[in-house]
């Protein structure tokens, strides 16, 4: 071969090496960007979806209310760290609903209500104070 014909292939298969490495640093990048983005709507829809759970003092009863757009299922209700409530533990709440847990708290200086439920997707924990 020509020595000119030798230096234009070397030339050419530099050039394609080059252009391949930045196509796969380029393509790499964008595959990242995507998952990251992903991720961020996943968590957003998360958010947006999940069972809220909130807690009242009415009188004499708690009131635990699911303003969330889910159902929500309880786990466990824990009052003032000490008082397991057991009859409402695997029991589900929809959105807008809620239900009363009857007794007296009046006689209590602090009250705390210490929640523990779950979606589909992940489990959440609520404590909150009421007095």
């Amino acid at each position: 071969m020509l020595p000119f014909n030798e230096f234009a292939l070397a030339i050419s298969a530099i050039i394609i090496a080059i252009t391949s490495i930045i196509g796969v640093v380029l393509l790499s990048t964008s595959i990242f960007k995507m998952n990251s983005s992903l991720k961020k709507t996943a968590r957003t829809i998360e958010q947006f979806q999940r069972p809220y759970l909130t807690v009242k003092l009415n009188d004499k009863n708690i009131i635990i209310h699911n303003t969330g757009r889910s159902q929500g299922i309880i786990n466990s209700i824990t009052i003032n760290n000490s008082d397991k409530i057991d009859d409402y533990d695997n029991k589900p709440l929809n959105p807008e609903q809620s239900f009363k847990i009857k007794n007296t708290f009046q006689n209590e200086e602090t009250l705390s209500v210490e929640i523990t439920y779950h979606s589909e997707n992940n489990i959440y924990k609520e404590n909150i104070s009421l007095r």
